[in-house]
């Protein structure tokens, strides 16, 4: 019985001696954009892998500086970062850590877009004073868009015939509406999936069809 108790004690204190050497890391994670600007109040949820299996460590939202800082020691390995903000694709990336302290850079991608319409006739002339209703309709992938995010603006054509919208643009379906004097009334959707975008749309006569491109 003796020799049992002492098995067991002897294996409890190899057990307690290996935790002791497990190495272990002072995380911290630093979100910002493409241009390196720090983005606050991002949703940062930390997970540690084992076997292939994510177990969540902690979950904290950035602040100004766009960093949040572990609680707590973790133990180093592959960790598994996911990332959601208002206004960008949400981000998800495994790396590894091996030193005592670590800071891991997030670079999220914007799901936002700057989007112009130009406007003109057939002939290619430009349409001015054209009111042009820009409306987003749905994401091509899951934005988490924010309160501060709109997805509906009014505007009318310059000059040049163009329409520049006066704030960034969730990617995704676009709904275009453009009425003119002189003109059918314009109806159209879009996918919208690059930074920046010029639409084209092409005004017809009231007994013609209206085209775009």
């Amino acid at each position: 019985m003796r020799s049992r108790f002492a098995l067991l004690a002897a294996v409890l204190v190899w057990a307690l001696a290996a935790a002791a050497r497990t190495p272990v890391t002072r995380l911290r994670v630093t979100v910002v954009d493409a241009e390196g600007k720090p983005v606050e109040h991002a949703d940062v949820e930390v997970s540690i892998l084992k076997d292939g299996k994510p177990r969540p460590r902690w979950k904290l939202r950035t602040h100004e500086e766009g960093t949040v800082d572990a609680p707590d020691d973790s133990p180093q390995g592959t960790y598994l970062i996911e990332a959601v903000a208002p206004g960008f694709q949400p981000f998800s990336q495994q790396y590894e850590v091996h030193d005592i302290r670590q800071n891991l850079e997030v670079k999220m991608v914007s799901a936002m877009a700057k989007l112009n319409v130009r406007v003109t006739s057939l002939s290619g002339k430009p349409v001015e004073h054209a009111d042009v209703v820009v409306k987003f309709i749905k994401g091509r992938s899951i934005i988490l868009l924010g309160k501060a995010i709109s997805t509906s603006w009014e505007m009318r054509t310059n000059q040049e015939g163009v329409a520049k919208v006066p704030a960034e643009v969730p990617q995704g379906t676009i709904l275009i509406q453009v009425i003119a004097q002189g003109y059918q009334t314009f109806g159209h959707t879009f996918e919208v999936n690059e930074l920046e975008r010029t639409i084209d749309v092409k005004l017809n006569s009231p007994q013609e069809q209206y085209s775009a491109h």
